[in-house]
């Protein structure tokens, strides 16, 4: 990530220079050309050259945390980890052989950041099938992803017990996946692309803007400089879902490099287990392709980026296929076409001040073009959002215990939603001004305070006070607290598309205020060593309360969905509380348990009353096994989904009618990964005990009749499916 945040706070270090060897058969040693060398549970990193030399900045964690261990690696050698005690290192690397062993840690990471932080590598990724980024939260225990309807394909997450648009998305440090790209977005990253996914919890820091309301899930893309010159994924599953993933990094010069990454993927098939007339999992066809561009001269970074993603779903009825491209009586039809155009540049100076060494200036750009056309049976759907941003960032590295990052910002969007005849159309203009302080007046205490001032054309000005603070009571034991406020303006209907496909009536005010809402959370963090192993133990919770909010109402009146503004007097709030641990009992066995806790209530007509179709209990577990010789790897995770309050059906005939809650369920997947050199073959299975809900339609007989409704989406739609897969990399 290049943004001044993640470049000043270890630059007052000097960088980390060396020579990689490796030692042959015989004993003698020879420079390793094209070694990568990377700062451990980061994409921060570069290659050796010809004689084995490498040069590398240092980087912290954007908190005032310095990484300080070392990774090098090279095909055909041991894996290397590394605190280096000076600035000029010296590596020598061994062959591996039949008993060599590398034993490290993989369970989701919870980073030294003062902001609470999990962090997902390149590693966990391939544990499971992680065709995108919705399906790469398997094995989270904060994380969940649900689908948002019965039909439409659309998905969201839950962090903290509220839903992924109070969660800001980042792609390399750059707000990507908001407003009309929500429903969509978590699939139009794929798996393949991405070399790690942090998930911080709380508040996010100011420098990225007022969105991120409960949180903050930054993706780092592969980069030029630390990635496979080629690799190809190609995936297929038992109900036809084929995919081909194809990444390629190509040096051009000595400063400038390049990476070219293309995905795509088809499903067209009828799979309709419940027998209810419509089919259980949207057809779908994607293409995705991105380029990007890499500068570095140490005194110079530049970066661009660009995407374009086509992606088309096709459901509803059994016989509802890509070329119905109108609505029709004769079958109940949804389709979705999304256009997506994306990208940002990057330009940062570093060591601009003499006398501040490590200070630096960035100047961030982006901009997306996005077009989605819908139809839901009869209703019909056209959205458009052009956004443009950018950021102007200083930063101070003034010591190690004061740090200073500042700056300019700037967000426009065009947003345009009409369905059927409503239109809600607004343009957004909205200059800021930020600045965040780190301190640690401690060895042990870190605090961060942060501000940011955003004049808003259409809400007035906004004003974001954020707080992190993160004190080691031990080597063992870390406390973190924060709080902060934030601000939000929803895309009403694309976000919530679910309320439209059924025969309800849309109900919706005239005005949609912002969002806003202030998240206060605590967690401790403590590890222990029990017969020669590690155990890690972490609690945290977390309340969300909110002043305004979008509600979508099911219980208000019968017969009519409700969207709009908290009421006056009602009130809003989430508190949600997790329980983890993570060990390895024996050599090369990780295990992962987590148990997570929400209460999520809001005022639906009169009353307060539970969010309905969410479950308030989650118990994951999670284990990984990698045999001696790194040639067999057996992945396996356990859910349990408590059960949850459903909208009241009294109103419907009695064999419509469902009960006020749905039952807790089950859901199993494990994955076995052979391992070669150059190639991984990988098989799995999704589902196991195939619990899938069996009535997630109301009335799917007659889908233009008064009590149609396909919203009450509350389980699992897929059924037990098998997977298989191959990996190829030449480094």
């Amino acid at each position: 990530m290049m943004a001044v945040s993640t470049m000043s706070a270890a630059a007052q270090q000097h960088p980390v220079a060396g020579r990689v060897l490796g030692t042959s058969s015989d004993g003698a040693t020879q420079p390793l050309a094209r070694a990568t060398v990377l700062w451990r549970g980061t994409s921060h990193g570069t290659y050796t050259d010809a004689d084995g030399l490498f040069r590398l900045e240092r980087h912290d964690d954007g908190h005032g945390h310095a990484y300080d261990s070392l990774e090098i690696r090279y095909v055909g050698y041991e894996t290397v980890v590394l605190a280096p005690t000076s600035d000029s290192i010296e590596v020598v690397m061994k062959p591996v052989t039949a008993d060599a062993v590398t034993v490290e840690a993989e369970q989701p990471m919870i980073t030294r950041a003062t902001q609470k932080t999990e962090i997902l590598t390149a590693k966990d990724l391939t544990k499971a099938a992680c065709c995108s980024l919705a399906e790469s939260f398997e094995k989270s225990g904060s994380v969940e992803v649900s689908y948002s309807d019965a039909v439409s394909g659309a998905r969201q997450i839950q962090l903290l017990g509220l839903r992924g648009s109070y969660t800001q998305f980042l792609t390399e440090a750059v707000p990507s996946i908001r407003g009309m790209e929500l429903p969509y977005g978590l699939d139009h990253i794929p798996g393949p692309f991405m070399e790690s996914v942090s998930i911080s919890k709380g508040a996010s820091s100011v420098i990225f803007g007022y969105e991120g309301m409960t949180g903050q899930i930054n993706v780092e893309f592969k980069k030029p400089t630390t990635s496979e010159k080629l690799f190809v994924n190609a995936y297929g599953n038992s109900l036809g879902r084929g995919e081909i993933n194809i990444t390629s990094a190509l040096p051009v010069g000595d400063e400038w490099s390049t990476m070219i990454m293309a995905h795509g993927r088809l499903f067209n098939g009828t799979v309709d287990q419940n027998a209810d007339g419509f089919l259980d999992m949207p057809n779908f066809r994607q293409l995705n392709l991105l380029n990007r561009w890499w500068f570095n001269n140490d005194e110079v970074e530049i970066q661009i980026l660009g995407r374009i993603i086509r992606d088309e779903y096709a459901s509803g009825q059994t016989g509802t296929s890509f070329d119905q491209d109108r609505p029709s009586l004769a079958r109940y039809g949804i389709r979705t076409t999304i256009d997506r155009y994306e990208g940002f540049a990057k330009v940062g100076l570093l060591n601009i001040m003499p006398d501040v060494e490590g200070s630096s200036v960035a100047l961030v750009v982006n901009g997306s073009w996005h077009d989605n056309a819908s139809f839901f049976g009869v209703r019909t759907y056209d959205g458009s959002q052009r956004s443009l941003g950018a950021r102007a960032i200083l930063a101070l590295p003034f010591s190690d215990d004061v740090k200073f990052i500042g700056g300019l910002s700037y967000q426009y969007d065009d947003v345009r939603e009409r369905i059927m005849v409503d239109t809600l159309n607004r343009k957004e203009s909205v200059p800021g001004v930020f600045a965040e302080m780190t301190l640690s007046p401690l060895k042990n205490l870190t605090f961060i305070a942060g501000a940011r001032v955003d004049a808003h054309n259409l809400y007035g000005t906004f004003w974001t006070p954020r707080m992190h603070l993160r004190y080691a009571l031990s080597d063992m034991t870390t406390l973190r607290a924060s709080a902060g406020r934030g601000f939000r303006v929803a895309t009403v209907v694309a976000e919530n598309i679910s309320a439209f496909i059924s025969s309800m009536t849309p109900r919706m005010d005239s005005v949609f205020r912002p969002e806003q809402s202030w998240n206060y959370g605590v967690s401790l963090t403590h590890s222990l060593e029990l017969f020669d192993r590690i155990f890690t133990f972490d609690g945290e919770v977390y309340h969300t309360e909110f002043a305004d909010q979008i509600v979508v109402d099911f219980d208000r009146t019968p017969g009519n969905i409700y969207l709009g503004n908290l009421a006056p007097n009602g009130r809003s709030f989430a508190t949600s509380a997790m329980l983890q641990m993570m060990f390895s009992p024996i050599p090369r066995l990780d295990l992962h348990f987590a148990y997570r806790w929400v209460d999520v209530q809001t005022t639906f007509g009169d009353t307060l009353r539970q969010r309905p179709m969410m479950s308030r209990t989650r118990f994951l577990a999670t284990a990984s096994y990698l045999t001696e010789g790194n040639d067999w790897q057996f992945d396996a995770t356990f859910i349990y989904n408590g059960e949850g309050r459903l909208p009241s059906t009294a109103h419907l005939p009695a064999d419509l009618r469902r009960g006020d809650s749905f039952p807790g369920f089950i859901r199993i997947n494990g994955q076995i990964t052979r391992k070669f050199d150059i190639l991984d073959l990988y098989v799995g299975v999704e589902n196991l005990t195939n619990y899938f809900q069996q009535d997630p339609i109301i009335s799917p007989q007659t889908p233009y009749g008064p009590h149609f409704d396909a919203s009450m989406a509350w389980g699992p739609m897929d059924q037990r499916m098998v997977y298989f897969g191959v990996r190829y990399s030449l480094n």
